[in-house]
């Protein structure tokens, strides 16, 4: 009778669910594709007086030209797959699964052979990639390490997507800006004056001897082989801003993008305007804890376009150049040697 009995275990692939998922990749050639295509764009056609209707023009043709050469692809990805399962062991699976099925036992043997050698290198490569992690001085790296020899998968809780909460978690992040009226006050009494010579008051401040004049005489002009360099240091695994560039395209067309990036930041900078667009940043609510009970529990994660990012350290860098070296921004312990360093609050007020 015991034989008739079902058995209380299911594996987990039976258990859970298969995941498709809709991402979109860059195929082979396609970085090569988007140079060219960015290399004969005709810039001067999106070129205007009105910065912001330039800006939005050119962002708007490098989305469009991304949009052409990435391609979708649905993957499945089940729940008791493993990390060195690579494509090449994939493709050794099928071809073992197409063997048994025609019946060809030497064609099985030799499938099932080179299958058992391709699991082999597959977990030896894995092997080796979490030792290189462990042994690297990048610290992510070392935590992705950690986390796949202790097959570690962390929750991740997600914000309820209403309309209220976002207009409530609007108006928390934003009270620190709220203008509140400056009170009025009234007019000091004389000071009594002491001295033998009498106090005249302070001239009114003049163009000459203005401590804050209102526009320089000098208007920085930023070069193309900055521009190309900055955007050659960009991390291609950080996050999109809402621009809709990535890292990686603007380090990998680097050269197709210094010029008329140039010709925005230089406007930008002669007009002392800063596009809409460029200023626009997507604020993502990540919970604190596993019970939201205030909104103080959330963590704001602001994603700003990168583009801004790289305008923003191109003035930062002219600024830290003009101050003398023993200045107490430059001083200061965060020193923006390194542009992957957070520069000091003394340098960010002037900025």
């Amino acid at each position: 009778m015991s034989l008739h009995l079902i058995p209380a275990y299911i594996s987990i692939r039976k258990r859970a669910p298969v995941t498709i998922k809709t991402v979109r990749i860059w195929p082979e050639g396609a970085m090569e594709q988007l140079q060219d295509c960015l290399e004969r764009t005709l810039w001067e056609v999106f070129q205007a007086e009105d910065l912001e209707q330039y800006t939005e023009a050119v962002l708007a043709h490098i989305k469009h030209s991304i949009d052409t050469v990435k391609v979708e692809k649905s993957i499945q990805v089940y729940p008791n797959r493993k990390p060195w399962m690579t494509k090449e062991v994939q493709s050794l699976l099928k071809e073992r699964n197409n063997a048994f099925k025609k019946g060809n036992p030497d064609s099985y043997s030799t499938a099932r052979a080179n299958l058992k050698r391709g699991i082999s290198e597959g977990k030896a490569d894995h092997k080796r990639k979490i030792e290189e992690h462990l042994l690297s001085n990048n610290s992510r790296e070392v935590w992705q390490g950690i986390q796949h020899m202790t097959n570690y998968r962390p929750s991740k809780p997600s914000a309820d997507g209403n309309a209220s909460l976002a207009e409530e978690l609007n108006c928390f992040y934003a009270c620190f800006e709220r203008k509140t009226p400056v009170a009025a006050t009234s007019t000091p009494p004389p000071i009594a004056n002491n001295s033998p010579h009498p106090v005249r008051p302070a001239p009114p401040p003049t163009a000459n001897n203005s401590p804050h004049p209102a526009h320089s005489s000098q208007t920085l002009t930023l070069e193309v082989h900055e521009v190309r360099r900055t955007l050659r240091a960009v991390d291609p695994k950080k996050a999109m801003g809402p621009d809709g560039v990535p890292g990686q395209v603007l380090r990998d067309c680097a050269d197709q993008l210094a010029g008329v990036f140039t010709k925005i930041f230089n406007q930008s900078l002669s007009q002392a305007v800063v596009p809409s667009c460029l200023m626009i940043s997507t604020i993502i609510p990540v919970p604190k804890k596993n019970t939201i009970s205030c909104l103080n529990d959330y963590q704001p994660v602001a994603l700003t376009p990168i583009t801004m990012k790289c305008f923003e350290n191109l003035v930062r860098s002219h600024i830290s150049s003009a101050l003398p070296p023993d200045s107490t921004i430059t001083s200061s312990p965060t020193e923006i040697k390194d542009p992957q360093r957070t520069p000091s609050p003394q340098l960010y007020t002037l900025l």
